[in-house]
């Protein structure tokens, strides 16, 4: 269960939970990205995945979503056990700096850094550093905050690549893929200790019988 009280480095959770998943000997996080006002689908990802995970990380587009989970975990005693202790996210180009929030608002930062397990995760949407036009300004703005590990979205194209021992990582977009993939989110396996990452995606479809399906998935080559 989560705490809804925003730090001043912008993430949500309490302080205890923060520093634990700093000093993990490994972690998983529930990456989403680009929902883009699917809220529902947002929801359906996190009752299933997110008590498995020790953190929720959204890499922007569509952070009414985000907010409306949250707000839903204060009456859904289902989705309060489930959504995982901390959530990372980052302002996506269609979001704003801030956003309602309970009684106030919280503050949506255009990259927010995480300590997970040893490693130093950077979560950013990706418009900033020009997703679209290669990994050049990404990589500077890595090497820059001595990331290990960069949670990216933007392009709507699940990815994940390794240069110069940064794991850039994009786990697609839930709700408007593009390139011919289907909509996915993505689980990251942080060993910590500088060792590599492990990925595992999931497409998301809608069944008459079961609401929606999650499948692993294998993206097509490309971004």
């Amino acid at each position: 269960m989560i705490e809804l009280a925003q730090r001043p480095d912008f993430a949500i959770g309490s302080a205890d939970a923060i520093k634990a998943l700093a000093k993990k000997e490994s972690a998983s996080l529930l990456v989403i990205s680009d929902s883009h006002g699917r809220a529902e689908i947002f929801k359906a990802i996190v009752e299933r995945f997110g008590e498995r995970c020790d953190a929720l990380v959204f890499c922007g587009d569509g952070i009414g979503d985000l907010c409306a989970c949250l707000e839903a975990t204060k009456k859904n005693k289902k989705l309060a056990k489930a959504f995982p202790p901390v959530a990372a996210f980052a302002r996506g180009n269609g979001d704003y700096p801030d956003f309602p929030f309970g009684d106030g608002e919280i503050k949506v930062p255009l990259h927010q850094f995480l300590k997970v397990a040893g490693m130093n995760v950077m979560v950013t949407h990706g418009h900033a550093e020009g997703a679209y036009y290669g990994m050049g300004r990404m990589g500077q703005a890595a090497m820059e905050n001595q990331a290990d590990v960069v949670l990216y979205g933007h392009t709507h194209f699940a990815s994940r690549k390794e240069e110069e021992l940064v794991h850039y990582i994009n786990p697609g977009s839930c709700s408007h893929p593009r390139g011919g993939q289907k909509p996915c989110f993505a689980i990251v396996q942080i060993p910590g200790r500088q060792e590599r990452c492990e990925t595992t995606f999931f497409s998301i479809s809608l069944s008459l019988a079961d609401g929606y399906e999650f499948i692993p998935y294998a993206p097509p080559a490309g971004w």
